[in-house]
């Protein structure tokens, strides 16, 4: 464990550094909690340097066991360290400062945070920036540990190595070196383009990265209401899809690798998605009896609506926009989600299709038994290994949706409560629950449930997070034993 120990002093000392941000946006604006985020910095990055003056000249291989274990230290401790400076700048108790960071920094969305009157800039700041963080996590994870070790049937890392031109084996390093990049370059372009737009420094930094990470935290109480001009829309459409499509997608665009690019089916399966379920939300905005919209306004909020589904980003363009959906249709694009190495949620549609090239596969069989056809997804061989791992996180994430309904149930007034509330977190799309779905009964905020029943949110965002499969690998202890 000496390696993960290493690793998670880097981490740590990095949270430190985005803290002394936090601090400096508290000096600036004269608020009073600069003095905490400092302190906290301070006492991070000590606690980080005697881990790496412990470890520093001792050994250590980053193995797959010691992999998976860094992910989940890093999902689970980093929140915790985040809670601290959250509960001293705000009224919030520790289990809700603990819940708000989780919250944040799985990219579920907002609990607590702006329902709080008068809440520092600062302490804004630092949960906007946990989400970023989030996302990048998400990306880093992807690449360096659940694609190389096949998680849930992720793509091998051969395939992967094949179409970036890397060695087989990915270290943290190489991870880095790709994602970074990336992320932090889409970043700076999306706050450039929201600011051109007019939004404030702030506003444009904090609608930036909670589209790229695909996270429901805005910097605004009113969500997208309070950036309503369709400028900023756009924009935030279009870093949404970025989030929620491959990082290494990205690469290949961005080296004009156009032809392996095209044969990435499913990013351009996820773009195809959002276009047709746009057109299917704006028909149903046009049509709607109660307060139809113009036909540019009803394709406009029609696409964004689809955007934030299927990104499992959660943000509305305006309030009733998800509620005028049938809940299914919703829960169905959610559960799935987006695509393999991005930060959305949801299974991803890569498993979704391999799931349904099967299911045809075998109708197939039973009109040509004797015939021969390739197991094969765009660029993608599809070994029966794959398949079964597909199965088995498919059958693993129904589960798993389903205890954590019956776990919500006794905290809910009905089952769509519980259900939705165990799905949203699962997927880390928060607001979706909060859409307003019953109109005889108004469900209640994930800050007002039983102590158990937060912590069983927490459990569920960061197994999302986790990919599901991954938390039960740590828990059996034959990985250990091997």
């Amino acid at each position: 464990m000496i390696a993960v120990a290493r690793s998670s002093a880097v981490a740590a000392a990095v949270m430190a550094g985005f803290m002394l941000v936090a601090a400096l946006i508290a000096l600036l604006r004269n608020e009073a909690g600069g003095g905490v985020f400092v302190a906290c910095a301070v006492m991070t990055i000590f606690g980080a340097g005697a881990v790496h003056l412990a470890v520093r000249h001792r050994a250590a291989r980053l193995d797959r066991r010691a992999a998976f274990a860094l992910l989940a230290v890093l999902w689970a401790g980093i929140p915790l360290l985040a809670a601290i400076p959250v509960a001293a700048t705000t009224t919030l108790g520790p289990m809700a400062a603990w819940l708000e960071a989780v919250s944040a920094f799985t990219t579920t969305g907002p609990v607590y945070i702006h329902d709080i009157e008068g809440v520092p800039r600062a302490t804004l700041a630092w949960l906007l920036t946990l989400q970023w963080g989030g996302g990048l996590l998400t990306l880093v994870g992807f690449v360096a540990v659940l694609g190389p070790a096949g998680i849930g049937g992720l793509p091998d890392r051969s395939a992967r190595a094949a179409l970036l031109g890397v060695s087989e084996t990915s270290a943290l390093d190489d991870a880095l070196r790709l994602v970074v990049p990336i992320y932090l370059g889409a970043t700076v372009i999306g706050t450039f383009l929201m600011f051109a737009a007019g939004e404030r420094p702030f506003d444009a930094l904090g609608l930036a990265g909670a589209a790229l990470s695909t996270g429901g935290l805005l910097p605004d109480a009113d969500g997208m209401a309070a950036h309503g001009s369709s400028t900023v829309k756009l924009i935030f459409i279009v870093l949404m899809l970025i989030g929620a499509t491959s990082v290494l997608w990205h690469r290949l665009l961005l080296t004009r690798r156009f032809r392996l690019a095209l044969g990435q089916q499913e990013n351009l399966a996820l773009l195809l998605l959002v276009l047709l379920l746009g057109i299917a939300v704006a028909a149903i905005d046009y049509n709607s009896a109660a307060s139809p919209l113009f036909l540019p306004i009803a394709l406009e909020d029609g696409l964004f609506t689809a955007v934030a589904l299927v990104t499992t980003t959660g943000v509305e363009p305006h309030g009733g926009a998800f509620s005028g959906l049938p809940i299914t249709l919703v829960a169905a694009v959610v559960f799935v989600g987006g695509a393999t190495f991005s930060t959305a949620g949801g299974i991803k549609i890569y498993r979704a299709g391999i799931m349904l090239l099967q299911s045809y596969l075998e109708l197939e069989r039973l009109i040509h038994p004797n015939a021969v056809r390739p197991r094969r997804l765009g660029q993608q061989q599809i070994t029966l290994q794959m398949m079964k791992a597909i199965w088995i996180m498919f059958g693993v994430a129904c589960t798993s949706v389903a205890a954590l309904t019956m776990l919500l149930a006794p905290a809910m007034p009905s089952f769509e409560a519980a259900f939705i509330a165990a799905l949203s977190a699962l997927w880390n799309v928060g607001p979706i629950y909060g859409a307003g779905w019953e109109a005889s009964a108004t469900w209640p905020d994930w800050s007002v449930l039983p102590v158990y029943a937060q912590v069983v949110l927490i459990i569920a965002m960061t197994m999302g997070r986790l990919e599901i499969l991954l938390v039960l690998a740590l828990a059996n202890f034959a990985l250990w034993r091997r």
